[in-house]
């Protein structure tokens, strides 16, 4: 199916709509019923003066006189006690729009009706067997019904398959309350003692509170205890973490129905607790963030079971990655639209030296040019082994910006953040947030993927249940500005606990093939994910939206390097190559033959006047590297060590922030060579590659530079 931009781009403003208007499960239903735009309602059963409704979502091209489609109803989660059928609305709008007849239904509930389970379970079977019997005047295929619900709605969902009797009075029994499929959102499936089965966190008290609630003894309604052979085929998305409903129910359900030679396929989900699977909810970003994963990829999981059974044809439209420690986020149009289109197209990367070695990088550029094997690729590698988000922040312009407008930028720092760094949150952010920012103001149409690496020491701080300084900082500015991201550290933990994969074969910091073939399999599937049956006619290129509010007001948003004729200096410092064979420490061969500004002479001045909020020194800081003294507008001054724990063999490249969080306007910096050093330098040198300012943009400069 060919999905048009506009298509996706109003399914996105719902999804965002329906997320930030509805709290499912928990949240009650009062007064009159609520409406949902675009839906039918239906009052399906009359309980004395109690109307039962259900909102009915039909597919725009559905023709019901003479088009018989498959249906699917929801039934809310909450206890058995409350709950709301706005849960699964987002779920009812995305399968009308793949073309199928969905309906989210309300049910009795304790707080709002005084009943208990039992009763919500004859309201479940009552609705099925309201669809069937309306199957004609609704044009649904009567042998086509789902049933699904989420938590209790799940129970009660997998009680119309799975239990016998519960049937209202009155109701014409020769019509089947039973569905022909089931998909179930973290159910209980098991309310009572089982034999054979430990019980782990299904405590006696547990089990006792919910014997207060059937209505009839629990077994009598606790769908584990009466799986048999020729049940509906299911689908269940549950949470790995629940404690409401442990997983290990749901994992003896799904055994003991593949035993009686049942379909039932049991989707896991690491770290996802109790409704998960809900529209995102709550102020927390992070939290929201990965609820909207967790969300967008049980819709996916949900797509292709319907299309297994054959009620579904051609591929699904929402656009996401159904891994764990990937997210897609935003859209990556603009680059399909360039490459597939325009048949051209420039893509970078940045990073240290993980970008720079023949790695992820290149197996991306082959993956490019084998996907659109017309186009004119310009790839831009800029890599700088050893180089942190900060020294990217400053070098973006230069290295990468000043080619041309980027199309798609590849990004990965989290490595050299962590252990050539050490940057404390902020400085993260500081360099993370300034690449994208920087990026998004000259190239506003630029997708962008961003990877997070790892080091044997991140690994320890995974295993150890903590989270990385590094990566969890980029993953801040990745949500902030949607962008999509892989978290390969994670996924790296997981296989080398699930036993898939060692490090020895991942290959270390600097991944081998097969680490480097993870990470480039992974990069892609975003962009897959993105692209798989998009028309790229039909795109036009639209900026990405940019936050007004910045995740911090001193990122470094508008890095440049200053070439060094900017720089007036006293005699004692030199512009020119320094004498590299006097001079002990390794030296890498892409910084041989360069001018820098040195100078080991204590007392020796130089100078910058710059429009500015932060001001440093990208360096090489070898054995001898010394100490800089800096003032910024004659004030007090200061010291800033250049030694790094990497000098002692190497002349190692480094930014050395000076001053940041200056006030916008024009400023002067003196720095002068100091007479002290680091205990473990052997001399007081400064050698400067540049300097690193984050200047003032006006916004004629800024179009300029588009």
């Amino acid at each position: 199916m060919q999905c048009p931009r506009n298509y996706i781009r109003l399914w996105s403003t719902l999804i965002g709509m329906v997320c930030t208007c509805f709290f499912p499960a928990a949240v009650a239903q009062n007064g009159s019923p609520p409406e949902f735009s675009g839906s039918e309602s239906v009052v399906y059963k009359q309980v004395g003066d109690v109307s039962l409704h259900m909102w009915v979502f039909n597919p725009a091209d559905h023709d019901v006189r003479t088009d018989a489609r498959p249906a699917i109803v929801f039934f809310f989660g909450g206890g058995w006690k409350a709950g709301t059928p706005a849960q699964f609305e987002t779920h009812c709008r995305y399968l009308a729009s793949r073309g199928i007849v969905a309906a989210t239904a309300d049910y009795r509930v304790a707080t709002r009706h005084g009943v208990k389970a039992d009763a919500c379970v004859e309201d479940a079977k009552s609705a099925v067997r309201w669809l069937r019997q309306n199957a004609a005047a609704l044009g649904i295929d009567p042998n086509r019904i789902c049933a699904g619900g989420g938590s209790a709605g799940g129970h009660t969902a997998c009680c119309t398959a799975l239990i016998q009797g519960l049937d209202a009075e009155h109701e014409d029994a020769g019509v089947s309350s039973v569905p022909d499929a089931l998909a179930l959102f973290n159910p209980a499936v098991m309310l009572t003692h089982l034999d054979g089965f430990g019980w782990g966190e299904m405590t006696e008290e547990k089990v006792a509170d919910i014997a207060t609630r059937t209505g009839v003894p629990a077994t009598d309604i606790s769908p584990i205890h009466h799986v048999r052979p020729n049940l509906p085929p299911a689908i269940i998305f549950h949470g790995v973490a629940d404690s409401t409903v442990p997983y290990a129910t749901v994992d003896e359900f799904a055994r003991r129905m593949l035993a009686a030679g049942n379909r039932c396929e049991l989707n896991g989900y690491p770290e996802a607790e109790h409704g998960f699977f809900n529209a995102p909810r709550g102020n927390d970003p992070e939290r929201r963030d990965r609820m909207h994963q967790w969300h967008q990829r049980s819709i996916l999981k949900l797509d292709k079971f319907l299309q297994s059974l054959g009620w579904l044809n051609d591929d699904a439209t929402v656009r996401v990655v159904d891994q764990d420690f990937v997210s897609f986020r935003g859209n990556v149009d603009n680059s399909l639209r360039r490459f597939a289109v325009e048949e051209k197209g420039h893509v970078a990367f940045i990073g240290g030296s993980i970008t720079e070695m023949n790695g992820y990088r290149p197996r991306i550029c082959e993956w490019l040019q084998q996907r659109f094997p017309a186009t004119k690729f310009e790839f831009t590698a800029a890599g700088i082994s050893s180089t942190c988000s900060n020294t990217g922040a400053f070098r973006l312009q230069r290295d990468v910006l000043a080619h041309r407008p980027v199309d798609l930028l590849f990004v990965e720092f989290a490595v050299n953040d962590d252990q050539d760094a050490a940057h404390s949150a902020d400085a993260c952010v500081q360099g993370m947030e300034g690449i994208i920012r920087h990026l998004r103001q000259h190239s506003p149409g630029a997708d962008v993927v961003m990877t997070h690496f790892v080091n044997p020491g991140m690994l320890e701080t995974l295993n150890a249940g903590e989270t990385i300084l590094s990566a969890s900082q980029h993953e801040r500015v990745a949500r902030h500005y949607q962008i999509s991201s892989v978290y390969l550290s994670k996924e790296v933990a997981r296989c080398i606990n699930a036993g898939s994969l060692t490090w020895k074969q991942f290959g270390g910091t600097h991944p081998g093939p097969a680490g480097n073939q993870l990470a480039a399999d992974l990069a892609t599937s975003i962009l897959s994910a993105g692209w798989d049956g998009i028309d790229a006619e039909q795109l036009e290129p639209l900026p990405h939206a940019v936050p007004a509010e910045m995740l911090l007001k001193s990122s470094f948003t508008n890095g440049v390097l200053l070439p060094l004729d900017q720089v007036q200096h006293d005699t004692e410092w030199k512009i020119s190559e320094p004498d590299w064979k006097t001079i002990a420490g390794g030296k890498r061969g892409r910084f041989l033959g360069l001018p820098l500004l040195h100078s080991q002479i204590p007392g020796a001045v130089a100078t910058v006047r710059f429009a500015g909020t932060a001001v440093g020194v990208y360096v090489l800081a070898g054995p001898d590297a010394g100490q800089i003294e800096f003032r910024i507008d004659k004030g007090e001054w200061a010291i800033a060590e250049l030694y790094h724990r990497f000098s002692k063999g190497l002349h190692y490249p480094r930014t050395v922030v000076l001053a940041s969080g200056l006030k916008p306007t024009a400023h002067r910096i003196e720095f002068r060579v100091a007479a002290s050093n680091h205990a473990d330098s052997r001399g007081t040198a400064i050698r400067v590659l540049a300097v690193a300012i984050n200047q003032l943009v006006t916004s004629s400069s800024v179009s300029a530079s588009r």
